[in-house]
């Protein structure tokens, strides 16, 4: 391999790992926002969009320089870490957004309960129903808004049921508070997920230099004695 095909080679690789770094900063990003409920925006999907686009472009010519030694495993391994980091990020976004509710208590109101109805009956073993299920309709007013939202509840309300629901920044009805034990099982999951990302990243680069993607090996060159010496090694072999 020349020189020139070698700096072309490295040239596709480093193409290549730009746009997967691209791609995992804005996957990242676009996962968080998602995980958040959260507007995942035009440009983070266009830039998911390009960077993809040009990874698997600069593929195709590194298939060629890689023949022999297999590109498919550097391909796996390189979606794997994806996949791992962006696991890492939902995990650690649904610790913040946990300890994030529970240190700032939402708000509260009054409302009346009216309509309750039975809305179906829970399925039991063996095909069966089980117990009724209950719906009733919440009304409040916050910020000089009316607000009304059906809710499943365990029993019927008499109608006029006075109670306090707690509301979201828009005045929307929360419907539940997670629980702070769920914090630490976010946190296991995050660091198992930093764990599959680095031996991801650790078996990526092997096959990355086993397929010679960086250009680093050099072609056997002839010296004075007759002796092919390939610089990879120590020694050489008799032509």
């Amino acid at each position: 391999m020349t020189d020139g095909e070698r700096g072309r080679g490295r040239g596709w690789t480093a193409l290549a790992a730009a746009a997967l770094a691209v791609l995992a900063v804005a996957g990242a990003a676009a996962v968080w926002a998602w995980s958040q409920d959260e507007p995942v925006g035009a440009a983070l999907t266009w830039a998911c969009a390009v960077a993809s686009a040009v990874a698997v472009a600069a593929s195709v010519p590194l298939r060629h320089r890689a023949a022999g030694r297999g590109l498919g495993p550097v391909r796996a391994f390189a979606v794997l870490l994806l996949l791992a980091l962006w696991g890492v990020v939902f995990a650690t976004a649904q610790a913040v957004d946990t300890v994030r509710t529970r240190l700032h208590e939402p708000r509260s109101v009054s409302a009346v309960v009216t309509h309750c109805r039975v809305t179906g009956q829970k399925p039991v073993e063996g095909g069966g129903l089980g117990d009724r299920t209950y719906g009733c309709t919440y009304r409040w007013s916050a910020d000089g808004r009316e607000f009304g939202e059906e809710r499943p509840v365990d029993a019927p309300f008499p109608d006029g049921h006075e109670t306090r629901v707690w509301l979201e920044d828009d005045g929307r009805m929360v419907t539940g508070r997670p629980s702070l034990l769920s914090v630490p099982f976010w946190i296991v999951l995050a660091l198992a997920g930093l764990a599959a990302a680095r031996a991801f990243a650790v078996h990526l680069a092997a096959w990355a230099r086993d397929a010679d993607l960086w250009g680093e090996r050099r072609a056997a060159a002839p010296i004075a004695d007759g002796t092919l010496l390939d610089p990879m090694s120590r020694g050489g072999q008799r032509s």
